[in-house]
Formats: structure tokens, sequence, C-alpha cells
């Protein structure tokens, strides 16, 4: 059975631990930093086989490769900070240090080679190897490009776009890579996607709520509450989007996560999405449930054992 043969939503709940590929742009927000902490505390339902850094641009960069490097750097923190040890032992790759173009042409970079070999690599016997994405989509779509036959044996799971009723999907993680997130909604690789404004939008949390539940537990939390508190100016009444946290959980509370089926858009170049009914089909999430993926990364991130 190939990748491109399973039901992905009877795959994430059938309880078994899943391999896991994270590709993250860890600096560019704070997002990113709970995430890769959730995964790496969640031994029960991930197998983090390793993590790469993916480029970004935005005021907390001076170009995809600053903020690529940023992010390299940013992953060692917060692995160091969650789990010494597995910190040594699951390798981290330096990603692509510039956009796709329009060519679609493979971005070179180490994760991009770091994809493929994992992927190929595996036997498949205990299921595909998921590739979760929180950022640019860059180094998956290099991959891709560059060994289309990973899509008989992966799955990716993206956070990236808007919700389809939106007016556009200009959203940060997609628009910053347009041809890269074109290929992969044009390619066959199994696709699990979860819109940001209009799904994962529902998914806040505030400093208080953040203080109450880990604030003085270990040092990761410490800096989790910090770096939140210090993303705002105006923290009086203000609450925090985690984004990333919800493409974890898919892993790890797939049951908070409503889903459904349907032909894969076409992604236009002025970011809108276009309809055709004939298209490969992906997972949509449309709804997700914040209390029960809340609660289950608060109880992991206090557990936490840094060195």
């Amino acid at each position: 059975m190939t990748a491109s043969s399973f039901d992905i939503p009877a795959l994430l709940r059938d309880g078994r631990r899943k391999k896991v590929i994270l590709d993250t742009d860890t600096f560019n927000e704070v997002d990113d930093q709970f995430a890769l902490a959730y995964a790496m505390l969640s031994p029960d339902r991930i197998e983090l086989l390793s993590v790469n850094a993916a480029p970004f641009l935005n005021n907390r960069s001076t170009s995809p490769a600053d903020g690529m490097e940023k992010s390299y750097r940013e992953i060692h923190r917060i692995m160091e900070l969650t789990d010494a040890k597995m910190a040594k032992t699951v390798p981290v790759y330096r990603g692509s240090e510039r956009f796709m173009g329009p060519d679609r042409q493979p971005v070179e970079s180490p994760a991009c080679d770091n994809i493929i070999n994992t992927v190929l690599s595996s036997d498949g016997g205990d299921g595909p190897v998921f590739i979760v994405a929180l950022g640019a989509i860059t180094n998956v779509a290099s991959a891709i490009a560059k060994c289309p036959e990973i899509a008989g044996k992966a799955v990716v799971i993206w956070l990236g776009g808007h919700a389809l009723w939106r007016p556009d999907t200009k959203e940060f993680n997609l628009r910053q890579d347009i041809p890269g997130a074109q290929l992969l909604f044009d390619s066959g690789i199994p696709l699990y996607v979860i819109p940001c404004d209009g799904v994962c939008s529902q998914f806040i949390t505030t400093v208080p709520e953040l203080e109450y539940y880990l604030a003085g537990k270990n040092p990761l939390c410490d800096y989790l509450c910090g770096i939140t508190a210090g993303y705002t100016k105006e923290p009086y009444g203000w609450s925090k989007v985690i984004w990333d946290v919800t493409a974890v959980a898919a892993l790890t509370v797939p049951a908070a996560e409503e889903t459904v089926t349907i032909p894969r858009p076409i992604l236009t170049s002025d970011c809108r999405w276009a309809f055709d009914s004939a298209r490969k089909p992906y997972v949509y999430v449309r709804k997700i449930r914040r209390d029960p993926i809340y609660a289950d990364l608060f109880r992991k991130l206090s557990s936490a054992e840094g060195a």
C-alpha cells in the first residue's frame, strides 16, 4: 500500500506512533517554539526523526537565509531547554536560503536532502513518514521537485493559507513562497492542510493563561512565557494565536480537528483559491477544538526536564 492510498484521518487516529520530520521557521514568531517542544514531549505519538530549519523574511530577519539561520539556532535552543539528551540524538538541518522561483526548480539544501533520504530509506511497514511543515513550504516543495518518488511514502501536514471561503489566501507561510505552495497543491503527495484565518485563528491563548499553567514549572516554560509576553507592546486584553501547535496536534490530539476530504484547490499567482472538482483529494481541516489541545500541550510542557 502506498501513502497516496491511505485514509489520512483514519491513519492519524489509529493510535500508533508516527515517524515525523519537523520543518520549522522557529525564530519567525513564538508559536514554532511551542510546537517543537510539544513534538519532543509527545514520544507516545511521535518519533521525531529530525528537524529542518525553514527560511522566513519579516521584521525579525534581513533575508530568507538570515531567517533560516536564526531558526536553526532557535531550534537548538528549544531542544536543549526541552530535553538535552534528546537534543543530542535528533539531527537538525539547515534549510533553503531562498524561496522557490517561478520555474519551480528545487532549492538545494541539507534539509531538502534530509527529507528525501529519510523518506526513501523508510521501509513503510509502519506507515508513511509525516513531514510536519510550520513555515514557508520551500524545503518540502524542493524535496518533492527533486524526488517525486517520495510522494509514495510520505504525508505532508502543513499549516498554511487561509480558509477556502476567504477572499484571498495571503497568509504568511503561503505568500512567502507561492511557487512552492503551488507545487505542493499540484503534486500527488498526500496532504493535510490547516488553514490559518478562518480556522486556526480560533486557537488563541493569553499571557495570564500561560502564566497560570506554565510559569515557574521549568526553564522551558519560563522561556515560552517570556517570549510570548514580549511579542506585544500592548498586553492589556491581548490574546495570541499559537498557530503551529495545531499541526503537531494533528498527530497528538487528532480528534480535536474536524476534517473533510475534498479536491485540492488551485492556488493562483495573486494568492487566491480557484476550484476544479477533478483535482486530486486532500484533507482540509475546517474546525479546531482548542481546549483538548491546550490541555495536552500545557501538561506536556510542564513536564519538560531540560538538562
